[in-house]
């Protein structure tokens, strides 16, 4: 940035471009193609791009809601996470706080910090992983592990540290007010053997 003074002279000004970000934008929603194919539907209430940062990201700093289709337009998984970073060249996704992640196959993954390699194939193993506390909530049981490894779908996983296996029973619907606003089920956690038909 540069400015003059009364002198004709001109003086600079060095601003640090990890702290200003080149683009602003509120209200965002967003549809991502890769190959001319829609693959990603992105909402936000603040996008911040640091794109002349020595490690150039994006920033979303009041949380992130993100859908990834498959080739037939499906939902393979939706994520929501507190705050999101992106750091573009590495392809990396970092989120944090209050991650919840739903596959296709209706299971869902909670913790609190997360990282997606989307550099790396979507088949891949290794695409996804934590090394935090992970609860994955499954139709017939409640799984809590130290740490995970996954494909992009989420739909093929590792669990690390295995903490606990809860199987649980469903006793009815109620509208979940506090987390999506949609039906949700309300299970009752119960040991297997107390369990009956």
């Amino acid at each position: 940035m540069f400015s003059c003074n009364k002198d004709n002279g001109v003086s600079t000004i060095n601003i640090d471009a990890d702290l200003l970000p080149s683009i602003h934008a509120e209200g965002i929603t967003t549809f991502v193609s890769d190959s001319g194919i829609t693959r990603y539907k992105l909402e936000t209430e603040i996008w911040d791009m640091y794109t002349q940062a020595n490690d150039p990201y994006w920033y979303f700093p009041e949380g992130i809601y993100l859908e990834r289709f498959d080739s037939l337009f499906q939902v393979e998984f939706s994520l929501k996470a507190d705050t999101a970073y992106f750091y573009e060249a590495r392809e990396l996704w970092h989120l944090i706080g209050n991650i919840f992640i739903q596959n296709l196959e209706g299971e869902s993954f909670e913790t609190e910090e997360l990282f997606w390699d989307s550099k790396k194939p979507a088949t891949s193993i290794d695409a996804v992983y934590t090394d935090k506390q992970v609860r994955i909530t499954q139709p017939e049981r409640i799984v809590v592990s130290q740490g995970l490894r996954s494909n992009s779908a989420m739909n093929n996983y590792q669990l690390f540290n295995m903490e606990s296996e809860l199987y649980v029973k469903e006793e009815k619907l109620q509208k979940d007010t506090e987390a999506t606003d949609s039906i949700a089920k309300t299970n009752v956690i119960q040991p297997i053997d107390s369990i009956t038909e």
